[in-house]
Protein backbone atom coordinates (compact mmCIF):
# COMPACT_ATOMS: atom_id res chain seq x y z
CA UNK A 1 0.00 0.00 0.00
CA UNK A 2 1.14 3.26 -0.97
CA UNK A 3 0.60 6.85 0.80
CA UNK A 4 0.73 10.16 -0.89
CA UNK A 5 1.41 13.28 1.86
CA UNK A 6 0.44 16.43 1.05
CA UNK A 7 1.00 19.90 2.56
CA UNK A 8 -2.45 22.00 2.74
CA UNK A 9 -1.80 25.36 2.51
CA UNK A 10 -0.36 26.97 -0.98
CA UNK A 11 -0.50 22.96 -2.22
CA UNK A 12 -3.95 22.10 -1.84
CA UNK A 13 -5.89 25.42 -0.25
CA UNK A 14 -5.05 28.99 -0.09
CA UNK A 15 -2.82 30.20 2.96
CA UNK A 16 -5.25 31.02 5.69
CA UNK A 17 -2.58 33.60 6.79
CA UNK A 18 -2.74 35.63 3.79
CA UNK A 19 -6.51 35.26 3.75
CA UNK A 20 -6.10 36.49 7.42
CA UNK A 21 -3.89 39.52 6.22
CA UNK A 22 -6.87 40.40 3.59
CA UNK A 23 -9.50 40.75 6.51
CA UNK A 24 -7.29 42.27 8.71
CA UNK A 25 -5.42 44.68 6.34
CA UNK A 26 -2.43 43.96 8.52
CA UNK A 27 0.67 43.18 5.93
CA UNK A 28 2.62 40.93 7.92
CA UNK A 29 0.21 38.46 7.75
CA UNK A 30 1.17 37.87 4.40
CA UNK A 31 4.44 36.04 5.46
CA UNK A 32 4.70 32.53 5.31
CA UNK A 33 7.44 29.69 5.30
CA UNK A 34 8.74 30.78 1.98
CA UNK A 35 9.54 33.90 3.48
CA UNK A 36 10.84 32.67 6.76
CA UNK A 37 11.70 28.89 6.32
CA UNK A 38 11.83 28.17 10.17
CA UNK A 39 8.60 27.59 11.30
CA UNK A 40 8.85 28.21 14.95
CA UNK A 41 10.23 31.79 13.68
CA UNK A 42 7.52 32.36 11.62
CA UNK A 43 4.83 31.30 14.47
CA UNK A 44 6.99 33.57 16.93
CA UNK A 45 6.33 36.70 14.06
CA UNK A 46 2.98 36.27 13.81
CA UNK A 47 2.14 36.10 17.68
CA UNK A 48 3.95 39.19 18.10
CA UNK A 49 1.68 40.39 15.30
CA UNK A 50 -1.63 39.13 16.94
CA UNK A 51 -0.86 40.37 20.29
CA UNK A 52 0.25 43.48 18.68
CA UNK A 53 -3.16 44.36 16.45
CA UNK A 54 -5.06 42.06 19.22
CA UNK A 55 -6.46 39.49 16.64
CA UNK A 56 -7.99 36.93 18.21
CA UNK A 57 -8.40 33.01 17.24
CA UNK A 58 -11.93 33.93 15.87
CA UNK A 59 -10.41 36.23 13.76
CA UNK A 60 -8.37 33.36 12.23
CA UNK A 61 -11.41 30.64 12.32
CA UNK A 62 -13.33 32.87 10.24
CA UNK A 63 -10.83 33.66 7.70
CA UNK A 64 -10.36 30.10 7.17
CA UNK A 65 -13.86 29.19 6.76
CA UNK A 66 -14.11 31.73 4.40
CA UNK A 67 -11.35 30.23 2.19
CA UNK A 68 -12.44 27.76 -0.76
CA UNK A 69 -10.12 24.79 -2.13
CA UNK A 70 -7.72 26.14 -4.87
CA UNK A 71 -8.98 25.24 -8.24
CA UNK A 72 -9.20 21.66 -9.13
CA UNK A 73 -7.73 20.88 -5.74
CA UNK A 74 -11.07 18.68 -4.91
CA UNK A 75 -11.50 16.66 -7.84
CA UNK A 76 -7.76 15.89 -7.97
CA UNK A 77 -7.95 14.67 -4.52
CA UNK A 78 -10.95 12.07 -5.38
CA UNK A 79 -9.01 10.81 -8.04
CA UNK A 80 -5.73 10.24 -5.93
CA UNK A 81 -8.21 8.57 -3.44
CA UNK A 82 -8.43 5.75 -5.63
CA UNK A 83 -5.11 4.52 -6.20
CA UNK A 84 -3.76 5.85 -2.93
CA UNK A 85 -4.08 6.40 1.03
CA UNK A 86 -3.98 10.51 1.73
CA UNK A 87 -2.41 11.93 4.78
CA UNK A 88 -2.38 15.99 4.69
CA UNK A 89 1.22 16.80 6.82
CA UNK A 90 1.07 20.42 7.48
CA UNK A 91 2.46 23.08 9.91
CA UNK A 92 -1.21 24.43 10.27
CA UNK A 93 -3.40 23.62 13.39
CA UNK A 94 -6.27 21.57 13.99
CA UNK A 95 -7.78 24.67 15.88
CA UNK A 96 -7.77 26.46 12.44
CA UNK A 97 -7.88 23.46 9.97
CA UNK A 98 -11.49 22.37 10.19
CA UNK A 99 -13.17 24.50 7.57
CA UNK A 100 -10.50 23.19 5.05
CA UNK A 101 -10.73 19.49 6.34
CA UNK A 102 -14.49 19.57 5.65
CA UNK A 103 -14.10 21.00 2.24
CA UNK A 104 -11.39 18.02 1.89
CA UNK A 105 -13.46 15.38 2.48
CA UNK A 106 -11.48 15.30 6.10
CA UNK A 107 -8.38 13.66 5.11
CA UNK A 108 -5.86 12.50 8.15
CA UNK A 109 -4.17 15.30 9.14
CA UNK A 110 -1.24 15.18 11.50
CA UNK A 111 -0.27 19.10 12.22
CA UNK A 112 0.16 21.40 15.24
CA UNK A 113 -1.58 22.97 18.59
CA UNK A 114 -2.52 26.71 19.62
CA UNK A 115 -2.74 27.21 23.12
CA UNK A 116 -5.53 29.43 23.56
CA UNK A 117 -7.24 31.27 26.48
CA UNK A 118 -10.59 32.83 26.40
CA UNK A 119 -9.82 33.42 22.11
CA UNK A 120 -6.29 35.03 22.70
CA UNK A 121 -3.63 32.51 21.60
CA UNK A 122 -1.13 32.49 23.94
CA UNK A 123 0.83 29.74 22.49
CA UNK A 124 1.20 26.96 20.10
CA UNK A 125 2.89 23.44 20.45
CA UNK A 126 4.63 21.76 17.89
CA UNK A 127 4.57 18.12 17.29
CA UNK A 128 8.32 18.05 16.03
CA UNK A 129 10.65 20.47 14.28
CA UNK A 130 10.78 17.32 11.90
CA UNK A 131 7.32 16.31 12.50
CA UNK A 132 6.43 15.74 8.18
CA UNK A 133 9.76 13.92 7.92
CA UNK A 134 8.99 12.38 10.98
CA UNK A 135 5.42 10.73 9.77
CA UNK A 136 6.89 9.52 7.14
CA UNK A 137 8.96 7.51 8.70
CA UNK A 138 6.82 5.87 10.96
CA UNK A 139 4.80 5.19 7.92
CA UNK A 140 7.67 3.58 5.84
CA UNK A 141 8.20 1.51 9.37
CA UNK A 142 5.16 -0.24 8.77
CA UNK A 143 5.53 -0.82 5.60
CA UNK A 144 4.15 2.19 3.70
CA UNK A 145 6.20 3.66 0.42
CA UNK A 146 5.23 6.94 0.89
CA UNK A 147 4.78 9.95 -1.85
CA UNK A 148 4.60 13.72 -0.79
CA UNK A 149 4.06 16.65 -2.80
CA UNK A 150 4.08 20.34 -1.29
CA UNK A 151 5.39 23.73 -2.38
CA UNK A 152 7.73 25.08 0.17
CA UNK A 153 11.12 24.60 2.43
CA UNK A 154 9.31 23.33 5.08
CA UNK A 155 8.23 20.45 2.75
CA UNK A 156 12.16 19.72 1.98
CA UNK A 157 12.20 17.33 5.03
CA UNK A 158 9.48 15.04 3.40
CA UNK A 159 11.60 15.14 0.03
CA UNK A 160 14.59 13.59 1.91
CA UNK A 161 12.53 10.50 3.14
CA UNK A 162 9.57 10.11 0.95
CA UNK A 163 10.29 7.21 -1.92
CA UNK A 164 9.38 10.02 -4.39
CA UNK A 165 8.83 14.00 -3.32
CA UNK A 166 7.42 16.89 -5.90
CA UNK A 167 7.07 20.31 -5.74
CA UNK A 168 3.31 22.03 -6.30
CA UNK A 169 2.83 25.15 -7.26
CA UNK A 170 6.03 26.47 -5.51
CA UNK A 171 7.77 29.51 -6.37
CA UNK A 172 10.61 29.51 -8.97
CA UNK A 173 12.73 31.16 -6.25
CA UNK A 174 11.99 27.43 -4.34
CA UNK A 175 12.14 25.00 -7.08
CA UNK A 176 14.84 26.08 -9.10
CA UNK A 177 17.13 26.25 -6.03
CA UNK A 178 16.32 22.40 -5.56
CA UNK A 179 16.33 21.35 -9.49
CA UNK A 180 16.43 17.58 -8.49
CA UNK A 181 12.84 17.70 -7.26
CA UNK A 182 10.71 17.50 -10.01
CA UNK A 183 7.91 20.86 -10.22
CA UNK A 184 4.73 20.93 -11.39
CA UNK A 185 1.93 24.07 -11.58
CA UNK A 186 -1.08 22.08 -12.46
CA UNK A 187 -3.03 18.82 -10.45
CA UNK A 188 -3.19 16.92 -13.70
CA UNK A 189 0.71 16.95 -14.28
CA UNK A 190 0.96 16.22 -10.25
CA UNK A 191 -1.20 13.02 -10.62
CA UNK A 192 0.45 11.72 -13.58
CA UNK A 193 3.80 11.73 -11.44
CA UNK A 194 2.35 10.17 -8.87
CA UNK A 195 0.89 7.25 -10.96
CA UNK A 196 4.46 6.99 -12.63
CA UNK A 197 6.02 6.61 -9.10
CA UNK A 198 3.65 4.03 -7.97
CA UNK A 199 4.98 -0.18 -8.23
CA UNK A 200 1.24 -0.49 -8.23
CA UNK A 201 -0.08 1.65 -10.86
CA UNK A 202 1.88 0.38 -13.73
Amino acid sequence: MEIVCFDMEGTLTPEIWEKVATNTGIEEFNKTTRDIPDYGNLMDFRLSVMKTHGIKLSDIQNAANELELLPGAESFLANVRENFQVVILSDTFHEIAQPLMKKMGFPLLLCHNLEVVQDEVISYKLRNNKAKKQAIESFQSIGYRCLAAGDSYNDLQMFEVAEKGFFINAPEKISDAHPNIQSFHNYDDLEKGLLSNSLFQK
